[in-house]
């Protein structure tokens, strides 16, 4: 299955930040052993690779980036116009800030299952249109099947 993972599900296990650590790490871990498969927006790398330059960590930036594109179970997909008038209109009925309407749109069009982000507050007004889980939602979800 393939899913939207948020920025800062990434960021939640670089900084090992609790309470969704362990369940972020496991989640990143189940794409990496193939159990399933990421979808992500180019403004998702954007925003990680922000926090790489901010903190001078130019070396795990280059890995962050070399990894997402080398593995086969993250697919990236650019801001095009499909995107951009898929954003436009979660935007504009959700309210969301243009990033998160952006990351929204890119799972809808990119026939994802979810977008799981830690931050559900900023996308709840996208739940009529997609499902939003947390890391532990998530991960406790695969568990129970």
């Amino acid at each position: 299955m393939e899913i939207v993972v948020d920025a800062n599900v990434f960021l939640n296990v670089k900084n090992k930040e609790e309470p969704f650590y362990s369940y972020s790490e496991q989640l990143l871990n189940s794409i990496d052993e193939g159990r399933n498969r990421a979808v992500l927006s180019t403004i998702i790398i954007a925003e990680i690779c922000c926090g790489f330059y901010l903190t001078g960590e130019s070396r795990d930036k280059d890995d962050f980036i070399l990894h997402i594109s080398s593995s086969q179970n993250y697919r990236v997909i650019d801001v095009n116009t499909l995107i951009a008038d898929q954003a436009a209109y979660v935007r504009s009925t959700t309210g969301m800030k243009l990033p998160d309407a952006i990351i929204v749109a890119t799972g809808i069009v990119g026939k994802a299952r979810g977008v799981v982000t830690n931050d559900k507050d900023s996308f709840k007004k996208a739940t009529k249109l997609i499902r939003i889980q947390t890391s532990k939602e998530f991960v406790t979800s695969l568990e129970s099947r």
